[in-house]
């Protein structure tokens, strides 16, 4: 099966989606269907913070985390919150391309000097701040990182929540 599939017309959503919040959120996003109302979510969506992406989805029809490259190490409560208060069955990771979060190492220099440029930082503790965390929040190739992440299901157990790579 490929890793990424185009979805361009319902015809294009795989059938263990149809009739889902994925399938919704597929169709809202992708396919301009019309809004519906919802009193609560069916869905928490992880994606990424990069101020270029948005999503075309009504009011209340999703929680949303959003970190670099969609990585929601460290989110463990906040999804665990999603699905236990907020009640939501399904889990969907969005990752895109040219995502900031891969090859950090290359961006230590700009991210330094804009710590100590922007924030008055010193050198120093900008060079610790970036060596300490980059490790942590350095996702490599974002394909492989959501699909892995999807897979780590945030030790959910699988009956309770779906989780779904788009």
């Amino acid at each position: 099966m490929e890793r990424i599939l185009k979805i361009n017309s319902a015809e294009d959503i795989l059938p263990a989606y149809l009739n889902s919040p994925i399938s919704r959120l597929l169709e809202y996003h992708n396919l301009d269907r019309p809004y519906e109302t919802y009193n609560s979510a069916e869905l928490l969506i992880g994606m990424c913070m990069d101020n270029r992406k948005h999503l075309h989805i009504p009011e209340n029809f999703a929680y949303i985390i959003r970190s670099g490259g969609a990585n929601l190490r460290y989110s463990e409560f906040r999804v665990s919150y999603a699905i236990a208060v907020g009640g939501v069955k399904a889990i969907a990771l969005i990752g895109h391309n040219n995502c900031g979060m891969v090859n950090l190492m290359a961006r230590r220099t700009q991210f330094i000097k804009g710590l100590v440029e922007n924030a008055g930082w010193p050198k120093e503790e900008a060079e610790d701040h970036f060596y300490h965390f980059e490790p942590m929040h350095e996702i490599g190739n974002e394909v492989d990182f959501v699909a892995s992440e999807a897979k780590n299901a945030f030790t959910i157990p699988e009956d309770s929540c779906r989780t779904y790579v788009l």
